[in-house]
């Protein structure tokens, strides 16, 4: 008898926990997609960009990520080149709900390689940047973001600055 009082007992209890579990998800990473639009300095080429990376999330808004994107440059003397980069990131608003921005700061290396042979075989870069994911549901979120690479060397440009748009999913 002391079994089935046991379990009954048990049974009834369980219900009442159950609210105090966390039911807001921890998201851990998050991937997105983006495309963008820029220019380079101290000349001013015509700059397209298409792309996409991750980024896991280390502690609270610190996060590490990853990305890879083509860069087509130039109109009249074209140049492409695949850009790898390797960055942190602090998420201001990770847990953000629908209809709420998630601004955020990046930063880290980069390695910058020519598509075309005679263009060197690649150069180490640095890039730096910020923006805004604004998400549109729970798991979506139209991604802003401008972002600079700076110092490669075998290219003419210091400065290769651009504004992304894209996507977010988590």
């Amino acid at each position: 008898m002391n079994r089935v009082t046991a379990a009954a007992a048990l049974l009834m209890i369980m219900p009442a926990l159950a609210p105090a579990q966390n039911t807001d998800p921890a998201y851990r990473g998050q991937g997105y997609a983006f495309f963008g639009l820029g220019t380079g300095f101290p000349r001013n080429p015509f700059f397209k960009y298409a792309g996409g990376g991750g980024e896991g999330f280390l502690y609270k808004g610190f996060a590490f990520g990853g990305e890879i994107e083509h860069a087509g440059i130039g109109q009249y003397n074209p140049f492409n080149a695949w850009i790898g980069s390797a960055d942190f990131s602090y998420h201001f608003g990770r847990h953000a709900a629908p209809r709420k921005l998630d601004p955020f700061v990046v930063g880290g290396l980069s390695v910058v390689g020519p598509t075309q042979k005679g263009n060197g075989r690649g150069s180490p870069a640095g890039n730096f940047g910020g923006g805004a994911n604004w998400w549109l549901a729970d798991h979506a979120a139209l991604r802003f973001e401008l972002r600079d690479v700076v110092g490669a060397n075998f290219w003419p440009y210091d400065h290769a600055l651009s504004f992304r748009i894209g996507v977010t999913f988590r």
